[in-house]
């Protein structure tokens, strides 16, 4: 058999169903698919996990030392590989009172320039003015670009950021901060969020510590601004990727091998007329391509529909699975011409016996 017949061959048997290419693809999409999606959806919910614990602020660390914190060498914390935003902060001497409510004093700070991007302010450009808290915008009533009257004149509000009450120090809670030039006097503490989880990172922290200054028997102290969520974030998926991959790849193996083996019988006869043993590796390979490639096609389109919307995670999970489903159809189409070729025309009788 030449292979151009072993292709209309096998186009016959896809087009009158000997070839049971929608079962396969079926079990193929269910069992290799399945096990691909379990570990997609598994990855997801890590994600989601890691973004809450890093908004929640318990990757985010503080160095406190009064009057000894260098607002220049905490900034330049952010150019570390692991540290997402540094930045400086002291309490100013006198609260800032705003003239609509004198009774309710807004805690005032000053920061340095990089403190800013370590609050979570939704994507707000960063514009002359002070930064409020939400609590703070809520009660009076102020948004992005209003002016705050107080007792010793008018404020621009150039951001709003978000500071929830989820077992952070609730320092900022009810607060207004402000950008101050570098070099105008030490501050009070260096914050930086850090992820991923890097001990050195952590340590770093140090050197925003001025050396010879303050108080000797107050030692600068570190700690975690969220503590109620673990000082490690430690949650695994329940299927890794790596055991998904080995999975799939059995069941992939699986399926290759009974997909031949269910035609063992007409396979070792055709042998037996003189078909030849490369014709029928194309004929059934060629098959289980049909159902392979469609089983990974499907499993793709249900993981775009299922898994989270965020771009930016919603494409390396789908193309993880999409790798994993690929991978499993070539160990199919594989397994299946192996399993062809170790087809024997010495056994057809032994076949017959046991059909």
């Amino acid at each position: 058999m030449r292979i151009g017949e072993a292709l209309r061959e096998a186009g016959r048997d896809i087009r009158t169903g000997a070839g049971r290419s929608v079962l396969f693809a079926v079990l193929f999409s269910v069992c290799a698919g399945g096990l691909a999606l379990a570990a997609g959806l598994g990855q997801a919910e890590v994600i989601r996990s890691a973004r809450a614990y890093v908004s929640a602020g318990a990757a985010t660390y503080v160095m406190k030392a009064d009057d000894r914190i260098d607002g220049r060498a905490c900034d330049a914390l952010a150019t570390h590989a692991s540290v997402q935003a540094a930045g400086a902060l002291r309490e100013r001497e006198r609260p800032l009172v705003p003239s609509a409510l004198p009774q309710t004093p807004i805690t005032s700070f000053e920061t340095s320039a990089g403190f800013a991007d370590v609050l979570d302010s939704g994507g707000q450009r960063r514009e002359a003015g002070i930064d409020v808290s939400t609590d703070v915008a809520e009660v009076l009533g102020i948004r992005p670009g209003d002016r705050l009257s107080t007792g010793t004149g008018e404020a621009r509000i150039s951001r709003v950021f978000r500071y929830t009450d989820d077992g952070r120090d609730s320092l900022l809670a009810f607060a207004a901060i402000g950008i101050v030039p570098d070099g105008e006097a030490p501050f009070d503490a260096c914050w930086a969020t850090i992820w991923p989880q890097d001990e050195e990172a952590v340590a770093a922290l140090g050197r925003s510590v001025l050396s010879g200054s303050g108080r000797a028997d107050e030692a600068p102290t570190l700690m975690q601004l969220n503590q109620t969520k673990g000082t490690r974030f430690a949650e695994v998926a329940f299927l890794s990727q790596t055991a998904a991959n080995a999975l799939t790849a059995g069941t992939a193996v699986a399926l290759g091998v009974l997909y031949v083996l269910r035609r063992r019988l007409s396979l070792a006869s055709d042998r037996h007329i003189g078909v030849a043993r490369f014709a029928q590796v194309v004929s059934q390979t060629m098959q289980a391509s049909v159902w392979a490639i469609t089983g990974t096609v499907l499993v793709g389109a249900v993981s775009v529909c299922i898994y989270p919307s965020e771009g930016a995670d919603r494409v390396p999970l789908v193309s993880a699975t999409l790798l994993t489903m690929g991978v499993g159809a070539s160990i199919a189409l594989a397994s299946c011409a192996l399993t062809t070729c170790l087809i024997s025309e010495r056994s057809l009788f032994r076949y017959f016996r046991n059909r």
